[in-house]
């Protein structure tokens, strides 16, 4: 064999070389490709939350009529609660309850429920004890009736009291129907 014959030889064996390797790569890269596709996706599952009414129906083992006017309350003075509130008036009673979720006041301490109307501050703002929150099923909660109709009083307040009177001294939570 000559000179030139086995340098066609050593060339015809180097390309064979690189296409056998080119094609071993392409098929390991198909079959990564496959395995990608063919791989089931993960959906994103967003966990259910609950509403306000929901969770404080969940806690107090009970079911707020829809028939009613609800007030979702708010923490407004730091003590990481929340609440709901009802009213309603029918055949000449008002009726109003206040289910909330707070922990226990200090000694001494107690949760009082009000009703609210007009802007806070201003000469129009007028307030309504509706009693004291007695501690039941897990939470707090007040009932209030009246042979008045108070649908007037569209704000709800829950507050932190030392002294049962008509004098509010600091709110916990607030709402509005």
């Amino acid at each position: 064999m000559t000179f030139g014959q086995k340098f066609d030889n050593l060339l015809l064996m180097k390309n064979r070389d690189i296409v056998i390797g080119l094609a071993v790569l392409l098929l390991f890269a198909g079959v990564i490709y496959i395995r990608q596709r063919s791989k089931p996706k993960e959906e994103m599952v967003i966990p259910e939350t609950l509403s306000s009414e929901e969770t404080i129906e969940e806690k107090f083992n009970i079911q707020i009529p829809d028939n009613v006017d609800k007030a979702e309350l708010r923490d407004v003075g730091g003590a990481g609660g929340s609440g709901i509130a009802t009213r309603e008036f029918e055949n000449g009673k008002f009726s109003h309850s206040v289910l909330v979720d707070l922990p226990d006041p200090e000694k001494g301490y107690f949760y009082q429920g009000w009703l609210a109307k007009g802007t806070e501050g201003e000469g129009d703002y007028s307030l309504l004890s509706t009693g004291k929150l007695r501690l039941a099923k897990g939470g707090w909660m007040l009932d209030y009736t009246s042979s008045k109709d108070l649908s007037d009083y569209p704000k709800v307040v829950v507050s932190l009291e030392k002294a049962f009177d008509n004098a509010l001294e600091k709110k916990v939570l607030e709402g509005s129907f």
